[in-house]
């Protein structure tokens, strides 16, 4: 039985590769932190083992007792740690995959929709900048020695756990309180900004495609729906979710980010959301032409809904966040914006 080893999950994208391969009939092997969660019941078909990655005695102990045939690296942040496991994997592994980010093509993008081959801009965040030098790393070596290394770019994936919004990675647990009561939404620009939501269930069964196969040997793969969307366009998502009209509120990117209210420096903003952001998935196809994508975004807005009502995270919709503060004084207390050679500002 071929066995696949998992540094991280099961998680957001992770639990649908788990399922397939377990469907497969390959033996798996998980190594994470000690209380993730497990929505899908996954860990009582598995090799568990509990650690911190950073503890690179606790991942070799795990690594050396499952003995796995292929890598599947979902955790891997820094290049530290893709030289620890490197030293760990190289010479013994039949393929290693890297789970990678397309924010490593660098916003804004060279092309829409981006492809592997187009060229890359620099980077502009440090998460990207870390992921970028990992995949570096990781080529070097695949280019040097042969290391049976392939490269996933995930798209932003959308699961029951999680969903962005324009402005926030938690954004959904106070997007959909507010659209089922009739309250106002940011959208940042004119709606018409292009974003790539996919969903998590498929981003993982593209990964799941990838084992064995020799053809994904040294290429790189960016992985989501086959389709992307306007902002205003995901928000009607939600809204069709819920059965509501949205009530969306247009106020420009610079403007919400000149303003000095707290919260918006730590937003998507300015990193990601103000970008058109739209991949081509051309090359997955090309080289898994059987692959069917089969869940609808609409479904997972629907789950993602269902989950959160039956553990109770959404706030109650009368709980002010900055957004609705930024909202409140674009409608109705212009005069109490300020701008200036800084930008705009709340006055006092």
């Amino acid at each position: 039985m071929r066995k696949v080893f998992f540094v991280g999950g099961p998680g957001n994208i992770s639990s649908s590769t788990a399922l397939d391969l377990l469907e497969r009939g390959y033996s798996l092997g998980i190594f994470t932190l000690p209380g993730s969660p497990d929505d899908e019941g996954i860990t009582g078909y598995v090799q568990m083992y509990y650690g911190d990655r950073n503890n690179f005695e606790s991942l070799r102990e795990a690594f050396e007792s499952f003995k796995p045939d292929i890598v599947i690296d979902f955790a891997c942040f820094t290049p530290e740690q893709a030289e620890c496991m490197l030293s760990l994997a190289f010479g013994r592994v039949e393929q290693f995959i890297f789970i990678s980010t397309c924010d490593v093509y660098g916003y804004p993008l060279s092309k829409i929709p981006m492809t592997e081959k187009d060229p890359f801009n620099p980077p502009n965040c440090r998460y990207a900048a870390d992921k970028r030098r990992c995949e570096e790393l990781l080529r070097e070596r695949y280019e040097s020695s042969g290391f049976p290394l392939t490269v996933v770019r995930p798209s932003y994936s959308m699961g029951k756990r999680f969903v962005i919004t324009a402005l926030s990675r938690a954004g959904g647990r106070y997007l959909i309180p507010r659209l089922r009561a009739g309250m106002p939404v940011l959208v940042p620009g004119d709606g018409t900004t292009l974003m790539h939501p996919s969903a998590a269930y498929d981003t993982g069964r593209m990964i799941a495609r990838m084992v064995d196969s020799e053809v994904s040997i040294g290429k790189s793969y960016t992985c989501g729906s086959e389709t992307f969307m306007t902002h205003d366009e995901y928000i009607h998502l939600f809204a069709s979710a819920l059965g509501v009209e949205p009530n969306i509120v247009h106020i420009p990117s610079d403007l919400i980010l000149s303003t000095k209210c707290e919260g918006i420096r730590p937003a998507l903003l300015e990193e990601l959301t103000r970008y058109n952001v739209a991949f081509s998935m051309e090359q997955f196809k090309a080289d898994f032409p059987d692959f069917q994508w089969e869940k609808p975004l609409i479904q997972v807005a629907r789950e993602y809904i269902e989950w959160n009502d039956q553990m109770g995270n959404f706030p109650d919709p009368s709980e002010e966040i900055y957004e609705d503060r930024i909202i409140k004084l674009y409608l109705e207390r212009v005069k109490d914006f300020d701008i200036d050679s800084e930008g705009l500002h709340f006055m006092p």
